[in-house]
Order: C-alpha cells, then structure tokens, then sequence
C-alpha cells in the first residue's frame, strides 16, 4: 500500500485510515522505548528493532505499529515492499485511537502470527501486553518483562514515560 508523502496511512478491515499525527507524550513515550528496546536487541541478535514499518497481516489489514520488533530472519537484502505477517512484538502508543480498533487490531496481530501485542498509555503511565495466553499490565512501580519473546529484559515501567 504506497503512502503519499509525509501522510501514515493504514488498511484496517479493507478502509484506508489516516493516522494522526501525534503530540509529545506519544514521541517521547516512542523515543524512550526505542533507547531501552535497542541495547537488548543489540545483545541479542535475533530480533531487530523498527519504527513505523509496514506490516501486511492480509488482503484487507495493512497495520503500521509504532515499534516494532521482528525475527532477524524476516530482514532479507535486497526485499521490497511492506513485510508480511504480524511482527514478532507490536508496541502501539495510544494517543488518539478508538478503544474498539485498538482491541481490533491487537487481536488481528496475534491471529496473524505477532507473539505479543504491548499497548503503552502515557497518559495512565502503564502497559498492558497482551499474547495468545492472555494480558498483563504493566504500572509506573513494576517492573515490565516479556519472558516468552524478550528474555532477559527488564525494565521499570516508569522508564518507559520518563520525561513525559
């Protein structure tokens, strides 16, 4: 699905939905996760860190998380196009999104292959991270792992929100 430039377009049940563009909390919230997800991701080589990649889940759903982390196998040179499937992990930032399409969309990412689905809420300073065996939220005082897909990792929650 080509994007005109500059604009985020998504396919959501077979509609082309615009995505706002989003203010400070939901960048920073952004920003702060990419710091704390690369160093783990550079340690531990099998899976890869992006931003705002394409992901095509079916003929009628073309989702674009705001991070994404995907098998390092999946990167092949010289590829084109959106990368097909679910990503490994989908973390969306909410920001202005309709709670009935973000449960639409979590559950599509886990029907087509994605092992987890992390909602961030910067507003409320929590995560919720659901998978195929259920959800598990996240506050400001806890500490956030996701052991299936991101062993070792750990991090306080209210790193995630540092500066928001």
């Amino acid at each position: 699905m080509p994007e005109p430039e500059g604009e985020r377009l998504e396919l959501i049940g077979g509609e082309v939905v615009s995505m706002s563009q989003a203010g400070y909390p939901h960048e920073v919230t952004k920003s702060n996760l990419i710091m704390l997800l690369a160093p783990w991701a550079a340690q531990n080589r099998e899976l890869r860190v992006l931003c705002e990649a394409a992901y095509q889940l079916d003929d009628r759903n073309c989702f674009i998380p705001d991070i994404s982390l995907i098998a390092s196998t999946r990167i092949v040179p010289g590829s084109r196009g959106v990368f097909q499937g679910a990503p490994e992990i989908a973390i969306e930032v909410v920001s202005s999104e309709s709670a009935a399409r973000l449960e639409d969309k979590i559950e599509l990412y886990l029907a087509c292959g994605g092992k987890s689905v992390w909602v961030v809420y910067p507003e409320r300073r929590a995560v919720r991270i659901d998978t195929m065996d259920g959800t598990e939220k996240f506050r400001r005082d806890q500490t956030l792992v996701d052991p299936n897909i991101l062993a070792g990792f750990s991090i306080p929650t209210s790193a995630i929100f540092e500066g928001v």
